[in-house]
């Protein structure tokens, strides 16, 4: 590994990248704003939750160059100074408006009950039975195939619990669509939910559900939707855990590890199916000797982004992107002209189709333009990225809101979505990342409701503490009160 990381780092003093004065200047930036929110953590200051934005600028916009150093040697010059430039934009538009943000937003009047008087095994029933309802439902679509609703092995391109047509029209079309995404969000509150059990069997019942759900995301094929799901329980981990930190830390750098390494797995196999692979004696021979992760190339499509703008083949939407991801829920059964997303782009960029079966959006993949590249495709090239940072400052505003209320273990559960979900907003700033949480959310405001109903007006507050709390500090009570 380490001669690995010696040889990528040769390879990128040589690449084009490395050439860059905004490069440099970027992260430099970057290194001083993750300083400050670190600091800002040790200090039990809430602002330091912005570190999550930082690492997701670093993870999109310096990972890959690193990685792919060679990718970026036929870029022009001039447009990957520009972006870099645009990168720093965005670092200041955020850093600038995400005090303003969080003021707004966390002292806005909040209509959440947070002491439901409901126990953690009460809420966890209530999840397990969702979870249940819409597993069997899975189930069912799958025509009862169990070991193919839990292992969907034909990757993408086979049948799995809650796929569909991209531009299916039908109400059942949104009605999959909404299962999948509040199926998604399930699984990540009981990963959460893990940590509040007061008693071993509790935990094992949370655990094998979590457990059970998992294999699902991970031969689907989509990242995205892995990380939604487990994330949480990861965050909820390094702030609950009973460990020591340090301790912590090495398990999250294996756990990172095998991500890491599982998801090369997944972008190989993804397309043509994971059986082959699973019964062969040796899987990693079927992998090429120098597959590295791929995916994180957001600040190549920036460049592209710039180019597509200076080619005259478009023009600054002025916010209509945003409105048409905005009213993407909406079905096509109600909205027949409803716009498909980045479909222009995907064409500008090659990636159109004929009349295939796997071109029935008139593309054969679809691009994301990244959260700046989508403010840049919005509000245009110097506007664009600061749009993108205030949009992202607002996000952390509401989860800073959230981590305030997490004395409400429903709100806790939902601040750890939340924060896992920022991670995937760093490929585009979009509804289809976030439909999750809004599930979540609406799934907690159901549950404040009744429970306010059946016990009356709560008096006070409750402190949340995890079910396996020792006298060990705890990450999260480092944080303000």
């Amino acid at each position: 590994m380490i001669l690995s990381i010696s040889t990528s780092l040769e390879v990128f003093f040589q690449s084009r990248v490395s050439e860059e004065l905004t490069f440099y200047l970027a992260a430099a930036l970057l290194l001083a704003l993750t300083a400050e929110s670190c600091i800002r953590l040790l200090h039990r200051d809430s602002f330091g939750i912005t570190v999550g934005v930082y690492i997701t600028v670093f993870a999109w916009y310096f990972a890959d160059p690193f990685i792919h150093p060679e990718q970026y040697d036929y870029l022009p010059s001039s447009s990957l100074g520009q972006s870099y430039g645009q990168v720093i934009l965005f670092l200041i538009g955020f850093r600038v408006f995400a005090p303003v943000a969080i003021r707004w937003i966390v002292s806005r009047r909040s209509w959440g009950v947070f002491d439901t008087r409901l126990t953690s095994e009460q809420i966890l029933t209530a999840a397990a039975a969702l979870w249940l309802l819409l597993f069997v439902i899975g189930i069912a679509r799958m025509g009862g195939d169990v070991r193919g609703a839990v292992f969907p092995l034909d990757g993408r391109f086979g049948p799995t619990m809650w796929g569909r047509g991209a531009t299916e029209s039908s109400a059942s079309g949104f009605l999959i669509s909404f299962a999948s995404y509040l199926f998604m969000a399930v699984t990540a509150f009981l990963g959460v939910l893990v940590f509040f059990q007061r008693s071993i069997s509790w935990r094992l019942f949370a655990g094998a559900m979590f457990a059970i759900t998992l294999p699902y995301f991970f031969f689907a094929g989509a990242r995205s939707h892995f990380l939604a799901a487990v994330m949480p329980f990861i965050l909820t981990y390094l702030f609950y855990g009973r460990h020591r930190l340090i301790l912590k830390l090495a398990i999250l750098a294996i756990a990172f590890f095998c991500l890491s390494e599982g998801f090369k797995f997944v972008t190989t196999f993804r397309l043509h199916g994971f059986r082959e692979v699973l019964t062969s004696e040796s899987p990693y021979e079927l992998m090429p000797e120098d597959e590295r992760q791929t995916g994180l190339n957001m600040i190549e499509e920036l460049c592209f982004v710039n180019l597509y703008l200076d080619s005259g083949s478009t023009s600054p939407a002025y916010g209509a992107r945003y409105l048409n991801e905005l009213l993407n829920f909406i079905p096509r059964s109600i909205w027949p002209s409803k716009p498909l997303l980045g479909i222009d782009y995907a064409k500008w960029r090659g990636f159109e189709s004929g009349d295939s079966e796997e071109g029935e959006l008139g593309v054969n993949t679809t691009i994301s333009s990244g959260m700046i590249g989508g403010g840049v495709l919005n509000f245009g090239q110097i506007v664009g990225p600061v749009a993108a940072g205030i949009l992202m400052a607002l996000w952390n505003g509401l989860l800073i809101r959230w981590w305030e209320q997490r004395k409400s273990l429903l709100r806790l559960v939902l601040f750890m979505l939340g924060a896992a979900l920022t991670f995937n907003l760093g490929r585009d700033i979009s509804l289809l990342v976030l439909w999750p949480v809004i599930f979540a959310y609406f799934f907690v405001r159901i549950t404040e409701i009744w429970a306010t109903r059946r016990f009356g007006q709560p008096a006070q507050m409750i402190a949340v503490v995890p079910g396996n709390a020792g006298p060990v500090q705890v990450l999260a009570g480092r944080l303000s009160q």
